[in-house]
């Protein structure tokens, strides 16, 4: 049998006992009965080890078994937690599990039903429970693909999902009164033309610099998905980025002369759209640039290229607008 560093495994009476032992503390791997070979052994193994080679020796470990010790098991071994999600959604899917965690932290998984997960999350309702059963499915699928319990307790439970508000486009009415409020030079209007010929979420704008600029093409793998966007760099485009500082790593900066973050810029341009009268906010303009190349004759397959999206019914709602000419000619500079 292969030796593992700190994996301990011994036979008492007939019954197999496993524990991590790493300086003084021998820390329960929660599978005891299993044989050595068996592969959730080493899965709880390797949970285990990657904890304290990321943490502080003196880290609490949960108890095995627990929710607690699930949620620990998926944000500090699970691939697509660590690299797959936008720092963003860690976030966000962070504070959901703290909070269940806070709630549910002691409590055994073998004990948590379909039925009591449905019904709490019945009881939040709207996009709260929406969010909360994005942030915990993984949970239960992680520790059910590791072997630790026979089936995912979220299969199969239906939310009451709320009538989506989607975000307005921005029409014309919306990028001619933002044009007549801020002036080229300002950091307002940066943003709002580098949003519309770019198409660029608020996450990409706070990033993308010359860096990123290959030809005549700009391109940038957004920072939500990893889907790459390409580009086409027009000569409206062009002009915009010739206005941004040369020896920047992105195109805006704040009056620091730094990066923003994403959600400083969302806010900064958001409070220059209210004084603008603008209806729509950033994401609108996102969906301008659909716009706009839809009626230049580019296919929803090019579109989705450009804009990085990830279906193209995403493209295909996108362009679904009113006054397409007169956005065109705006963007166009024609008006």
């Amino acid at each position: 049998m292969k030796t593992v560093p700190y994996l301990r495994s011994k036979l008492r009476r007939g019954r197999w006992f496993h524990t991590y032992r790493r300086g003084d503390k021998e820390i329960s791997l929660g599978v005891h009965g299993l044989h050595p070979t068996d592969p959730r052994v080493f899965a709880a193994y390797c949970a285990e080890h990657a904890r304290w080679e990321h943490r502080p020796p003196e880290t609490a470990t949960p108890k095995s078994g627990t929710f607690a010790w699930a949620v620990d098991l998926y944000t500090s071994g699970n691939w697509k937690w660590l690299n797959e999600y936008s720092e963003g959604t860690r976030k966000a899917r962070q504070a959901i599990l703290k909070r269940y965690v806070r709630a549910q932290g002691n409590r055994p998984l073998s004990a948590i039903t379909p039925r009591d997960i449905e019904n709490a999350l019945y009881a939040k309702g709207g996009h709260g429970a929406v969010n909360d059963f994005k942030a915990l499915r993984p949970v239960f699928e992680h520790v059910k693909r590791l072997g630790f319990i026979t089936r995912n307790p979220m299969i199969g439970i239906e939310l009451d999902r709320p009538m989506s508000n989607e975000l307005p486009t921005a029409d014309a009415d919306d990028i001619a009164a933002f044009i007549k409020r801020w002036e080229v030079g300002t950091v307002e209007r940066l943003i709002f033309d580098l949003g519309l010929y770019t198409g660029a979420a608020r996450a990409d704008l706070a990033v993308i610099g010359r860096h990123n600029i290959k030809g005549n093409v700009l391109i940038f793998n957004r920072v939500k998905t990893g889907v790459p966007s390409y580009v086409p760099i027009t000569p409206e485009l062009r002009a915009v980025i010739a206005r941004t500082p040369d020896i920047s790593p992105t195109f805006i900066l704040s009056k620091w002369r730094k990066p923003y973050q994403p959600q400083s810029l969302g806010q900064r341009f958001e409070e220059a759209a209210v004084a603008a009268g603008m209806k729509a906010r950033l994401h609108g303009l996102r969906k301008a640039f659909c716009v706009y190349w839809a009626e230049n004759g580019k296919t929803v397959h090019q579109i989705a290229a450009m804009a990085g999206h990830l279906t193209l019914k995403e493209v295909e709602r996108y362009t679904r607008a009113a006054d397409r000419e007169q956005i065109v000619r705006l963007v166009m500079g024609e008006v």
